[in-house]
C-alpha cells in the first residue's frame, strides 16, 4: 500500500493543528501507521534572523530569510518526510504553500520562492482551513495573549489568504474553518477513506 503525504495549511488559528491531530488519532484507530511533523522546523523558527523579523519586523534581506526556509524544507523532506513515507503515512503541519503565501505578503515574487524550492513532492492531499483574517487575529490574540509583528496588520493576512487560494494544488480540500471541529473532521476522514480505498 502506498503511504499518503497529507499537508494541513491555513492561517494561524484556523484549527489546522487540531485537525491534524484528530486525523492522526483516527488513523491510529484504523490500524494505519502515521507520522506527524511540521514545517518549518525549530531550527528555522529559532534562528536569530528569523526571530528578529517574526517578533520585531526587523530584517535586512528578506530573500535570505526565504533561503533559510527553503534549506530547512529540503532537510525536512530528506530527513523526515521521505524516510517516513517508506513506513507510514505522513501528516505535516504547513508545507511549501505557506512559503508562497507568506513570502509573497513579505514582498517577494512567487517565482523566486518557487525557484529556491525545487523538487518538492506534491502531497496526496492538501487540507486548507479557510478563515477570515480578522477572525484569525482574534483567535491568535485570545490564544497567545499578544500578537507578533505580522499579526498586528490584518492586511498581511488578507494577502496571505489570497495567495494561498491561488497556489494550493487543484485537488486541495478547502474547508470553512468556522464549521464545527467534528464536521471538519468528518469531511477530512471521508476524503482520506476515499484515498485509502483507491490505493488498496
Amino acid at each position: 500500500m502506498k503511504h499518503l503525504l497529507i499537508a494541513f495549511c491555513g492561517l494561524d488559528g484556523s484549527g489546522k493543528t487540531t485537525q491534524l491531530h484528530f486525523l492522526k488519532h483516527w488513523m491510529f484507530s484504523n490500524q494505519q501507521a502515521v507520522l506527524t511533523t511540521r514545517q518549518p522546523s525549530d531550527d528555522y523558527r529559532n534562528n536569530d534572523r528569523v526571530r528578529n523579523y517574526l517578533d520585531n519586523g526587523v530584517v535586512s534581506n528578506m530573500k535570505a530569510i526565504a533561503l533559510l526556509a527553503a534549506a530547512d524544507r529540503q532537510n525536512h523532506i530528506s530527513e523526515i518526510i521521505l524516510p517516513g513515507l517508506e513506513k507510514s503515512h505522513v501528516l505535516t503541519d504547513r508545507y511549501l504553500y505557506s512559503s508562497f503565501a507568506f513570502f509573497k505578503a513579505r514582498g517577494l515574487n512567487i517565482d523566486f520562492v518557487r525557484s529556491i524550492n525545487p523538487d518538492i513532492p506534491e502531497p496526496d492531499l492538501t487540507v486548507f482551513l479557510d478563515l477570515d483574517p480578522k477572525v484569525t487575529l482574534e483567535r491568535v490574540s485570545n490564544r497567545d495573549g499578544s500578537l507578533k509583528f505580522e499579526e498586528r496588520n490584518s492586511k498581511i493576512f488578507e494577502d496571505v489568504r489570497e495567495t494561498f487560494l491561488k497556489v494550493l494544488p487543484k485537488n486541495s480540500l478547502i474547508l470553512d474553518a468556522q464549521l464545527s471541529e467534528n464536521d471538519i473532521h468528518k469531511v477530512i476522514t471521508n476524503k482520506v477513506k476515499e484515498l485509502l480505498n483507491n490505493d488498496l
